[in-house]
């Protein structure tokens, strides 16, 4: 008698606070319309069709407990992919799908729905995805963690993989090879710097500090540090500018846990701004000339005063280095920051 009616309402009120924050869930997961019937009214309605970064279309589910049909939903939202999945980019234009991308089913489940969604690992599609959402609050802030129990990864294998930075970067061919230049950039600069998140985002953090993101986009594949809008990788010219920035923010956040743009504190700065927005029309770059853009790494070390820490970071010893207020300007340190920059891009380079 009181199943019926609460089941509903909590479904309204959870998918009124999901809807929207899709983007913490997966970055460029946005919404196009809410309430999709896939199953003639036989099993209710799909709460949400949405679209990735890469333009494909996914049906979003949630997972309550007590839901008896939800099986039977995702097996009907599966079925309406394969057969009519190619179709969505013309039957819904303004969802700008694209039709040659493979669409998904994501079901999104609460901490109290972990018995519901155990009967979904029966399901073997490659198209399947489950996560669940852990919500807590942090200095009265309502945040959550995601946390992946199944991907479309680890389906062919029969097992769930744990984690959500447990699927692959899935970066555009014409911009992987700009992508491979920066993560092995990030391996060469210390075996600290870390590149995790999801399937659509990667973020570079050495120790907790953030030293810049990596999105795919419709713009392609887009990048940023600390205090800057995210501009489009196109070329080997524009990855060599973000790497020289990456060094940068790497540099500060070894002299003392400041970010890139400096002054206060990367964890005050975060606490007090949240989660970064990345805008959509993101596809702009710097003008050389502009402040804040990093110039060649040559000029670049040539006109700054290191400390012995940052004189440590590039190849050098605190002893060679001098006092606090030296310069890095003798000979030596120039021969070192030539190599340094005749090694971009780093897969030219011999390990």
């Amino acid at each position: 008698m009181i199943r019926g009616p609460v089941l509903p309402n909590a479904r309204e009120r959870l998918w009124a606070l999901v809807a929207s924050r899709l983007a913490v869930v997966e970055q460029g997961l946005e919404l196009v319309e809410s309430g999709l019937d896939c199953s003639h009214g036989q099993l209710g309605n799909v709460d949400g069709l949405a679209r990735d970064a890469a333009g494909a279309p996914v049906l979003v589910l949630l997972a309550l407990d007590g839901d008896q049909l939800l099986t039977s939903r995702v097996v009907a939202a599966i079925d309406f992919l394969e057969r009519v999945g190619g179709a969505l980019a013309t039957a819904v234009p303004e969802g700008r799908f694209v039709a040659c991308e493979r669409g998904r089913v994501l079901v999104i489940a609460s901490g109290d729905s972990i018995a519901t969604v155990a009967a979904l690992r029966r399901i073997v599609s490659p198209c399947l995805q489950v996560c669940v959402l852990e919500p807590f609050r942090l200095a009265g802030d309502e945040r959550f963690a995601v946390r992946w129990v199944l991907t479309s990864a680890a389906l062919p294998g029969g097992a769930g993989v744990t984690g959500a930075a447990s699927a692959e970067f899935e970066v555009p061919a014409a911009h992987r090879p700009l992508w491979e230049t920066v993560r092995r950039l990030c391996q060469r600069l210390d075996p600290e710097v870390q590149l995790g998140g999801d399937r659509f985002g990667r973020r570079i953090t050495w120790r907790g500090h953030l030293l810049g993101d990596l999105l795919v986009a419709d713009e392609g594949l887009l990048a940023a540090v600390p205090g800057e809008l995210p501009a489009a990788l196109t070329c080997s010219s524009e990855v060599r500018g973000f790497g020289d920035r990456l060094v940068r923010a790497y540099l500060a956040a070894r002299a003392g846990g400041v970010g890139a743009t400096g002054g206060e504190p990367a964890r005050g700065r975060a606490a007090a701004a949240g989660p970064r927005p990345w805008p959509r029309a993101a596809n702009r770059t710097t003008p050389a000339g502009q402040a804040g853009q990093a110039g060649p790494l040559r000029s670049t070390l040539a006109a700054t005063r290191l400390s012995p820490e940052e004189y440590s970071a590039l190849g050098g010893t605190a002893h060679e280095a001098g006092p606090t207020s030296g310069t890095f300007g003798n000979a030596s340190d120039a021969n070192r920051a030539a190599a340094a920059e005749s090694m971009w891009p780093p897969g030219a380079a011999t390990d």
